[in-house]
């Protein structure tokens, strides 16, 4: 796990929060401002994700196509069902690939980043390397599993 990653996914449980929190303020009546819902919302899981241990899980795919139409379909998996993550969020590699954050685990609430990698192309087929990272507290989502088998179900692989 890169300290990008890290970083990314304490953002997005921050953003997580801020959304619960601004939502808690309404259902309760509370005069907080919007700012200040968002601000303690935001800091508070943000700052205890950087203290959750943070899961993986990978698989294999093969799917029919060549790495071009290959990379565009899960492109539009991650612009409709989530967002694709930039160069920097993504991190490098020599291979061709596309990373995206989703969400995932119970009621897709927690953000997963998720990297495709291709790491074999032949005629007309390409192999897929899928790898999710969440992190997890006492309870067990299987965030970054669940994350992953979705993106391989999307691709048309077993999920």
């Amino acid at each position: 796990m890169t300290d990008s990653e890290n970083k990314l996914l304490a953002r997005e449980l921050g953003k997580v929060g801020a959304s619960a929190a601004k939502l808690a303020g309404k259902i309760s009546g509370d005069s907080m401002p919007g700012a200040v819902c968002d601000l303690a919302g935001a800091v508070g899981p943000g700052l205890v994700a950087r203290f959750l241990p943070t899961e993986r899980f990978q698989t294999q795919l093969t799917v029919p196509g060549d790495a071009q139409t290959v990379l565009a379909r899960v492109y539009a998996f991650f612009a409709t069902g989530g967002r694709v993550a930039t160069d920097e969020e993504a991190g490098t590699s020599p291979c061709p690939k596309i990373s995206g954050v989703i969400g995932s685990g119970f009621l897709n609430k927690n953000p997963a980043i998720v990297h495709v990698e291709i790491t074999a192309i032949d005629a007309g087929a390409c192999t897929l390397s899928i790898t999710g990272a969440a992190k997890e507290g006492l309870i067990k989502q299987r965030t970054a599993e669940k994350a992953v088998n979705r993106v391989a179900a999307a691709l048309g692989g077993a999920g």
